[in-house]
């Protein structure tokens, strides 16, 4: 009678475990490391399940998403006691910004369960001067052919556009001027202007200072302007400091030398179109290379 007790004793116990481990919750005891939140750089992963088995499906790719930039894509394994999942990716993210860690749906089978699709945030802090140097826009500063729609790219999410601020495209040629709403979509804001603009002539891009609202930014974003030429009636190319024609680096010394000499500038040498010739418009000038 004891023996028989003691193994109904046991055969309850184990049949309470199995039950216990059962019905763990594998998204409630989910850690990831690094943790969630503010980080410095970003890699490597490790993600466990309160070491409940975890099966990898075979070809799936995880991917590494910056806000209003790059997506890069990586590989998940199992690691040897199918307990862990590692998560690693060949570029070492370190740019200021918000990151976003995706998993994708079927990936992960955990203690037999598949896992609906799954993404962790991170953010890499950085100074005010980084959240301006990664702003983009499209397209690219430099000489196109028409102008209408325009795509600018923030390394942090925009709340909203503040009401009643819009969008200038100034022709500083001849003066002419186009106003457009604004619109936030993620981490971008986009612009449309209701008609194609192909004059000839060198173009000024202007946001407004306070129109684009970021909520984790510590500041208000400042007046962003963005430099166009359209070629066909313009005298001059903006940045063409030597007069041939085309953007060189020979224009950087130019300029540096028109500065150092302090002789009169050519209007193409106001590259920030601010209304005068600094080193300023040196750093304009070498930014406007990169992007060309």
């Amino acid at each position: 009678m004891k023996q028989t007790l003691r193994l109904l004793v046991l055969m309850m116990t184990v049949l309470y475990s199995s039950s216990a481990f059962a019905v763990v919750d594998p998204y409630e005891v989910m850690e990831i490391t690094p943790a969630e939140g503010e980080v410095t750089s970003l890699q490597h992963f490790t993600i466990t399940f309160a070491d409940l088995p975890v099966v990898v499906s075979q070809g799936a790719i995880p991917t590494l998403q910056k806000g209003g930039g790059a997506t890069y894509e990586g590989t998940m394994r199992a690691d040897e006691a199918g307990t862990s999942v590692i998560v690693d990716f060949d570029v070492c993210c370190t740019a200021s910004g918000q990151y976003f860690l995706n998993l994708p749906e079927g990936s992960l089978t955990v203690n037999g369960q598949h896992l609906l699709p799954l993404t962790l945030r991170f953010i890499i802090n950085g100074s005010i001067e980084s959240f301006y140097e990664q702003i983009t826009i499209d397209p690219a500063e430099g000489q196109v052919e028409r102008l209408q729609y325009f795509s600018i790219s923030l390394p942090e999410y925009v709340g909203e556009i503040e009401y009643g601020k819009m969008a200038t495209l100034t022709n500083t040629t001849t003066g002419a001027t186009y106003q457009s709403d604004m619109y936030d979509v993620g981490f971008n804001v986009l612009v449309y202007f209701g008609e194609e603009i192909t004059e000839a002539g060198n173009y000024t891009l202007t946001i407004p200072s306070g129109s684009i609202v970021i909520y984790t930014l510590s500041e208000d974003v400042h007046e962003l302007n963005f430099n166009y030429t359209i070629a066909g009636g313009a005298d001059y190319i903006i940045g063409d400091v030597d007069g041939n024609n085309r953007l060189s680096i020979a224009d950087v010394t130019a300029l540096i030398d028109l500065l150092l000499s302090g002789g009169d500038a050519p209007d193409a040498a106001d590259v920030n179109r601010d209304g005068g010739v600094s080193i300023a418009d040196v750093t304009a000038l070498i930014d406007l290379l990169l992007a060309n």
